[in-house]
């Protein structure tokens, strides 16, 4: 498989890029630094937003306090509410770190959003994070009123290890007979830690992610439990019943073929699916470089999907996205 050529305006940024930032030429040097719990706890270029407030709160977790960082817009009303996973490999990141992903969902698809704080790997191998944002979910349902939310429009979104765990958490919600779903939306998800798929095995030296990121990310969280569909979701064998999905994945993406794949199941297994590819985008594009206009289309999209499915009196287009691939499968 040859690896296709890098967004012009990404690969610039990529050239210039301040690696102490963030390492965007190989992460698994991120993965085996001891401090790695200091990286990105905050994004550098955070916009500051007057029409959100930012607030933490602890709730009571499965091994004692859980934060959530919520993300709610100036009005009165009771808005739907989205849970939102933060990626990191499994092994570090915080919500302050993804917070202009979290800010643009708040305003733009009016919403709650409620950024979990999960335990991190190696020292909180799985199930921690994914016991972490289930307990998330269900506190979210069950208080809405802390919130101003509205529990009967919930959406459960992520990216990378963050898409793992939203995937893993909507499967949850369906087999515990949690709380009800309208919609999930996972950006270049990583949800089949066999790295089998053939991105995973040929894109070995992809800038910011590697192959190397990928083995240690996987032997820090799940080395143990490739066949459990909470640590793989790709592995279910059932996924009938779960909420429409929309899956962005990046064309230059060892984790790209494991995102189609699951948009394929999901959409054999009768559940409305909507695919998009991104030509030229890398791993973590709209978060590292936001001001790209690859970027920039990609998240008007992701932010387009959860307002029609958290609005639905607004009317839900079902034209393809933007930058796409492939649209409604």
């Amino acid at each position: 498989m040859s690896v296709p050529a890098v967004d012009p305006e990404i690969q610039t940024l990529l050239d210039t890029a301040d690696t102490g930032v963030f390492p965007v030429h190989g992460l698994d040097a991120v993965l085996a630094d001891p401090q790695r719990y200091a990286l990105l706890r905050a994004h550098p270029d955070t916009p500051v937003d007057d029409q959100v407030t930012v607030r933490d709160l602890y709730i009571p977790g499965p091994a004692g306090q859980l934060r959530l960082r919520v993300y709610r817009p100036d009005t009165t009303e009771d808005l739907p509410m989205i849970l939102y996973v933060h990626g990191g490999a499994f092994t570090y990141g915080s919500p302050e770190a993804e917070e202009g992903r979290s800010l643009r969902y708040a305003r733009d698809a009016h919403a709650v959003v409620v950024s979990v704080d999960y335990r991190l790997a190696p020292e909180h191998p799985y199930p921690a994070a994914a016991d972490d944002v289930y307990a998330a979910l269900t506190w979210i349902a069950d208080n809405p009123a802390e919130l101003g939310g509205d529990r009967t429009r919930i959406a459960v979104a992520g990216g990378s290890a963050g898409g793992n765990l939203a995937a893993s958490t909507v499967l949850r919600a369906r087999d515990q007979a949690g709380p009800h779903l309208l919609f999930q939306s996972l950006t270049y998800p990583g949800v089949d830690s066999s790295l089998t798929s053939a991105s995973a095995r040929e894109f070995t030296d992809t800038p910011v992610l590697n192959r190397a990121a990928m083995e240690l990310a996987v032997q820090y969280y799940a080395k143990d439990s490739h066949a459990d569909p909470y640590a793989s979701p790709v592995r279910a064998t059932d996924l009938s019943g779960l909420p429409p999905t929309y899956i962005a994945v990046a064309e230059i993406d060892p984790l790209r073929d494991e995102g189609r794949d699951y948009a394929a199941r999901l959409s054999a297994a009768g559940v409305t699916t909507e695919l998009v590819q991104v030509p030229g985008a890398v791993h973590g594009f709209d978060l590292l470089f936001p001001q790209a206009r690859i970027s920039e289309h990609n998240l008007t999209d992701q932010v387009r999907t959860l307002r029609e499915a958290l609005h639905p009196f607004s009317g839900r287009s079902c034209r393809p996205s933007t930058g796409s691939a492939q649209g409604l499968l």
